[in-house]
């Protein structure tokens, strides 16, 4: 192996290094661990393509590929971002990991924001797994404060509702009339290990506490008192 190829997999081993790696940034990488000195982009090819075969980079799709050498190897979910601007993992793979849907799928599902310049929707197969992208208002994305929307940052390489937010994110789509999802299949979602105020505040800042209200008090085994307040006040009205 030669000096700067060294060089590089050991940058790319740190534990700060991108869990998602485009070709331009990796030749970039590749410019410095040389000295400055450029490369022939064959030179740059055989490299990824031999990182590729060992498994320490995991192409996604033409140009982009997962890290895997890192300690926490680069995960399909924190492609999402690069693959649609703006993007937030939510939905079913939020839920799915937080244990909350007992129906998870190895499909990331993310939504993104509905701006002037729409983005391309639906699903996106590549190298890595597949994507699901939901479209929704920026409004609607971005309701609630971000400390209750958003898991903290560095909790995971790419921006990620929490599951409070992924189920709002849900119930808005289930509602509109440009979605063709349905509403969370309510036997499938333990909503016992939800955060219940940060779910009626982000509920209501979507505007859907009135569905949220009604598709709580449909579920089963599920006693309305224990969406109350200790005082006994309905808490979804």
């Amino acid at each position: 192996m030669k000096p700067w190829q060294i060089r590089l997999e050991e940058r790319l081993r740190a534990e700060a290094a991108p869990a998602v790696l485009s070709r331009d940034l990796l030749a970039r990488m590749a410019r410095t661990a040389r000295g400055g000195e450029d490369m022939a982009a064959s030179s740059l090819t055989h490299w990824i393509g031999a990182a590729g075969k060992s498994g320490s980079l995991q192409a996604v799709v033409r140009g982009l590929y997962l890290n895997r050498w890192r300690p926490r190897p680069g995960a399909l979910a924190d492609a999402a971002p690069w693959l649609r601007g703006d993007a937030v993992v939510s939905l079913n793979t939020v839920l799915a990991d937080a244990g909350v849907l007992n129906n998870p799928t190895r499909i990331v599902t993310a939504v993104v924001p509905l701006d002037p310049r729409a983005p391309r929707l639906g699903r996106q197969l590549t190298h890595a797994g597949s994507f699901q992208f939901h479209g929704m208002p920026r409004r609607i994305l971005e309701a609630g404060e971000p400390a209750d929307r958003l898991e903290p940052a560095g909790a995971y390489e790419h921006a990620r509702a929490t599951p409070e937010k992924a189920l709002v994110d849900w119930l808005y789509l289930a509602a509109s009339p440009r979605s063709t999802r349905h509403l969370p299949p309510r036997g499938d979602v333990d909503v016992e290990l939800l955060k219940k105020a940060r779910l009626r505040t982000l509920a209501r800042a979507a505007g859907v506490s009135a569905l949220l209200d009604a598709w709580v008090r449909g579920m089963p085994r599920t006693p309305v008192h224990d969406w109350r307040d200790p005082g006994g006040t309905p808490t979804w009205r």
